[in-house]
């Protein structure tokens, strides 16, 4: 639905609708669908949304968790299995793309601490280690070693890597 406009003009043809379940399309626009989802559960609890993804990580599928999705579904998914996945949201089903599920269950516990987290975070960003160092308020040799630490946790060749795969396991 997040094609249809803002967010408000979303949420304001959901209501006309009386919709029941809603289907968001997650990163087609330049917009935060899930900013979408999150105003959609918010304000009409009733309604069961369905986040229709190209993305299949672990964290994908978390942040659409988090944002109060009811339904996860591939957009490779035949438009039979989209509709069956719909119709069971619709009746109260939690339903979720099967690989994408088994891949987050499959996932380790976060084997970051906090502060290789923040710093990793930055560093994707594409922050260089000085700013990262001024940012977290700590010496850049603490940054590198924090940055080092992480890309052998993650058996990564770079940082920026490292950041990608951290991301894509949902422990950023």
């Amino acid at each position: 639905m997040s094609a249809f406009g803002t967010d408000r003009e979303v949420l304001s043809r959901a209501v006309h609708l009386a919709a029941h379940v809603a289907v968001v399309d997650l990163g087609v626009t330049h917009r935060d669908e899930l900013r979408t989802v999150r105003l959609l559960v918010k304000s009409l609890p009733q309604l069961a949304v369905v986040a229709l993804s190209a993305e299949h990580t672990p964290g994908a599928l978390r942040r659409a968790l988090v944002a109060g999705v009811r339904g996860f579904a591939s957009r490779a998914q035949a438009p039979g299995e989209l509709a069956e996945i719909i119709r069971r949201v619709a009746r109260g089903e939690l339903v979720l793309h099967q690989p994408t599920a088994l891949a987050t269950l499959a996932v380790m516990d976060n084997p970051l601490s906090e502060r290789q987290q923040e710093a990793l975070r930055l560093a994707g960003r594409g922050m260089p280690t000085k700013e990262i160092a001024e940012r977290l308020f700590l010496a850049e040799g603490t940054v590198r070693n924090y940055l080092s630490d992480a890309m052998r946790k993650l058996d990564c060749p770079n940082r920026l890597r490292a950041a990608r795969r951290a991301e894509e396991a949902g422990w950023l």
